[in-house]
């Protein structure tokens, strides 16, 4: 099962044996949206002071969506019987382009979300598979050509006229790269003790 963190989308996931995408993690985009509109509001009014309590409050509500969607991307491999294929984090931030997109990155939770990932996957006996997901979300997952992304939520291929949600490609290139990784150093497996703890 991949597993492609967005930033409209916390997670889309898809699974190998049926490729049908499913979402989680909406609602964190509103609420940082809605937080960061609270704190400017604030910052004008030199409230500073409730600035802080104002933080605290988002990381509680993000962090409860986060520990949600963990615990779902979690169950449906358990029901499933899969692996969790997550793409390595490592050098993202590097990655965005423009001033908008740095900002999105640098506060998105995507390091959170994934170690919560990796602990329940872990805790219920869930092998993890981290590989690197560079190009993926730009890569048409049918065909391999260079995509284009006329909005943030849909994918084309210039090549084989290919449409999709955005996210929903990007988990599958992520899919197909762990076919080509399982077997290689490119793919760093986490693997629990033999047989499941139960909770």
């Amino acid at each position: 099962m991949a597993v492609d963190l967005g930033e409209r989308l916390m997670a889309t996931t898809v699974l190998s044996k049926a490729l049908k995408p499913k979402f989680y993690g909406r609602e964190v985009r509103g609420i940082r949206r809605h937080y960061a509109w609270l704190r400017k509001r604030l910052q004008e009014r030199k409230c500073f002071s409730t600035i802080k309590k104002v933080g605290r409050a988002e990381r509680r509500k993000v962090n409860e969506v986060l520990h949600k969607v963990s615990r779902q991307i979690v169950n449906e491999a358990i029901a499933n019987d899969s692996v969790i294929v997550l793409g390595s984090l490592k050098g993202i931030r590097q990655l965005g382009k423009g001033r908008r997109m740095n900002r999105i990155i640098s506060n998105m939770p995507y390091f959170k979300l994934t170690k919560y990932i990796e602990y329940k996957a872990l805790w219920e006996g869930i092998p993890v598979l981290k590989i690197n997901e560079r190009g993926t979300s730009r890569t048409c997952s049918r065909c391999g050509s260079q995509g284009r992304r006329p909005y943030q939520g849909l994918f084309i291929c210039p090549s084989c006229g290919y449409q999709a949600n955005a996210d929903f490609n990007g988990a599958l290139n992520i899919l197909k790269r762990s076919m080509e990784y399982i077997s290689t150093d490119g793919a760093s497996l986490t693997v629990p003790e033999p047989g499941r703890v139960s909770a």
